[in-house]
């Protein structure tokens, strides 16, 4: 048990400082091509914190954990959106008002609902995959929309641009490793423990891929940076665990072993919650934020079986 959790925590490091570069990374190239601070979070920093996710799903399911890739992709999109973003209200007034935030978030929502359907229908085979690819395919349409509207300049330092994509080659590596450690740590630790991998990756495993996102935010915060980039680092990171990289799952034939029914229903609440949110332009603040975190307790509770999950939509 010892060794499961040492690797557990050098895994939660590579990611961290594979992220950190990841990130830095990104948002350099965000700044030299002069990306609005939405774009930057949704595309640059959105798909660089989904890469621990792609990484520790695809080395799950090589080895035929599809338990474990599932429900590390389900449970870190709740812990972005519940935990992550609740953590971010209470500390921060998010604004949700602006268009292109609630595009975005209408695109969120239509996803949530399609995982339901696609949890419903047990597998992710050509179909499952080619709608959320759609899904994908629409979120990328608006958002290079939203980058016609800015003057984009590409860099003609060559020695910077070389240093810059040495780092995200750093970085990317690093969260490989990073997931590498995840998996291993987390399959020795549901072993030891007795505990199934599906309750060990929604909870540990997710929580710790979910750790970019939470540096990411916080370090927002700290820094007084654009409220744009952390709705953007949260919707663009669910956006592309859940469609993007859940879709490439489809090879594998993988066909899911347990029920994603509640934990769908779990997103769609909170996918609308935000969108509505949007309509009606009111700032995701404190009492949202309380919200959101009391639902992401009744989640975890639901999992470790302290309360019937059955009784929860009453």
């Amino acid at each position: 048990m010892f060794l499961a959790i040492v690797f557990i925590i050098a895994a939660v490091v590579f990611l961290y400082f594979g992220a950190e570069l990841a990130l830095s990374a990104s948002e350099i190239i965000g700044n030299k091509l002069k990306l609005p601070p939405l774009v930057i979070g949704m595309v640059l920093i959105g798909l660089g914190t989904s890469l621990p996710e792609f990484f520790v799903a695809h080395i799950a399911a090589l080895e035929g954990k599809t338990s474990m890739a599932a429900g590390t992709l389900v449970g870190s999109n709740i812990a972005n959106m519940l935990l992550i973003l609740g953590i971010g209200g209470l500390f921060a007034r998010l604004s949700l008002a602006s268009k292109s935030i609630r595009s975005q978030l209408i695109i969120h929502l239509v996803l949530s609902v399609a995982l339901v359907f696609i949890f419903n229908r047990g597998a992710i085979d050509f179909i499952s995959s080619a709608i959320l690819l759609a899904i994908c395919g629409v979120y990328i349409y608006f958002i290079f929309k939203d980058i016609k509207n800015y003057k984009v300049e590409i860099p003609k330092d060559e020695s910077k641009i070389l240093f810059i994509i040495l780092k995200l080659i750093l970085g990317f590596t690093m969260l490989y490793i990073g997931g590498e450690l995840l998996v291993k740590g987390g399959v020795d630790l549901c072993t030891q423990l007795g505990v199934s991998e599906y309750i060990v990756s929604t909870i540990f495993i997710a929580f710790g891929t979910s750790f970019p996102e939470l540096v990411t935010v916080l370090l927002s915060i700290y820094k007084k940076k654009d409220t744009d980039l952390i709705i953007g680092n949260i919707v663009g990171s669910n956006l592309f665990n859940c469609s993007l990289i859940l879709a490439t799952l489809g090879p594998y034939h993988y066909i899911f072993d347990a029920s994603f029914t509640f934990e769908g229903i779990a997103l769609v609440f909170g996918a609308s919650f935000l969108a509505f949110g949007s309509i009606i332009k009111r700032d995701f603040f404190r009492t949202s934020a309380f919200i959101f975190l009391v639902m992401y307790t009744l989640v975890i509770l639901s999992w470790v079986g302290i309360i019937d999950r059955s009784h929860l939509w009453i």
